[in-house]
């Protein structure tokens, strides 16, 4: 079977099947006509893996700067006991809503309290913001 190419032009809408079960993403095409992408809520995680990787690829290829990546500012940091002893969850939520969770085991976690006593030391001066406690 040929395959057959979705030339997208703006992402116009995100749905989700009331049962969790299939996802649909919603284009909009050079001729404007809307095209659906309707996947099985098993890729969602593929593609959440996924396109972090593609933006850094496409940002680096775009500048010619292999240094350069994606940074969202963080709005908001929450640390959890995870239901798993000796693991913790760090939540990162940017203004706009993008949220992203992580288990950290306790080496992880006193990395992240090793590298802000760092900054402290050598950026004493430093506005609050660059350098906040973990809370």
């Amino acid at each position: 079977m040929p395959r057959q190419e979705i030339v997208g032009q703006d992402l116009v809408s995100c749905e989700m099947a009331v049962d969790g079960s299939r996802f649909r993403m919603g284009f909009a095409q050079p001729d404007g006509s809307i095209c659906d992408l309707d996947l099985p809520s098993a890729c969602l995680q593929s593609l959440v893996m996924t396109l972090p990787r593609m933006m850094a690829a496409l940002l680096r290829a775009r500048h010619g700067d292999e240094s350069l990546r994606f940074v969202y500012p963080t709005a908001q940091v929450r640390i959890e006991q995870a239901a798993e002893p000796g693991k913790l969850i760090l939540t990162l939520t940017t203004a706009d809503g993008f949220e992203m969770a992580f288990s950290l085991n306790d080496a992880l976690f006193k990395a992240f309290e090793i590298a802000r006593h760092r900054l402290e030391r050598e950026a004493p001066n430093a506005p609050s913001s660059a350098v906040s406690p973990l809370n």
